[in-house]
């Protein structure tokens, strides 16, 4: 694992020879939080015409994620951020989310991280808006059941901008206030359907009669 962020820092000093590139993938190189902040501040500086940057697979936490967004600012021709299959939670995706604001990104892949509720919310209103935009990833996470549908609410009118939803995992007391408060919804409009058939039944009843 440490050569793996040794190799990460070596290639840092390189990439200043390499201003012509537009497609990075460093993904699956076990880069971790040092290895990603050595390769990120030398992009930042380089590389003018960057279109993709793949990360994923890296260990990369929170520690790395000021890091990462300034670098990200930077460029303004980015149109795909994969960062997923990482250990990024809400704080560093809402570090992150900040750089996005002014690029003409197409596609985001944050699958796979520890992404909560907090995070989602963050990032979905900043990419739908984009004229541009083609595909937000963010299952694998934790968001929870209220989290995925206000997800899908900022997405729902385009909801082939959104990825699958599935396999984010969050047993919190958020899901279980947010399932109570949907059973309770429930409940009030099956009492309500009775009421009405009730009235309707009477109705009938008395009208049966008078005739």
């Amino acid at each position: 694992m440490e050569k793996s962020i040794k190799v990460g820092v070596s290639m840092s000093r390189v990439f200043s020879s390499f201003n012509f590139l537009t497609v990075i993938n460093l993904s699956y190189t076990n880069l971790e939080n040092e290895g990603a902040i050595a390769l990120v501040n030398a992009l930042k500086s380089s590389v003018p015409s960057l279109q993709v940057i793949e990360m994923a697979g890296n260990n990369i936490t929170d520690e790395a994620a000021p890091a990462i967004a300034a670098c990200l600012a930077a460029k303004r021709h980015l149109k795909k951020c994969n960062l997923s299959q990482n250990d990024l939670e809400d704080e560093g995706c809402v570090e992150i989310v900040k750089s996005m604001e002014d690029l003409e990104l197409e596609y985001v892949d944050m699958s796979y991280n520890k992404l909560t509720r907090e995070g989602a919310l963050s990032l979905a209103p900043v990419v739908v808006k984009k004229e541009s935009f083609k595909m937000l990833n963010i299952y694998g996470n934790m968001i929870s059941a209220r989290g995925i549908d206000e997800v899908k609410e900022i997405f729902k009118n385009c909801p082939n901008l959104l990825g699958p939803s599935d396999e984010n995992d969050s047993l919190g007391e958020e899901d279980e206030d947010y399932e109570e408060s949907e059973g309770n919804m429930d409940d009030h409009d099956g009492l309500r359907e009775m009421n009405d058939l009730e009235d309707f039944e009477d109705e009938f009843v008395s009208v049966f009669i008078f005739y």
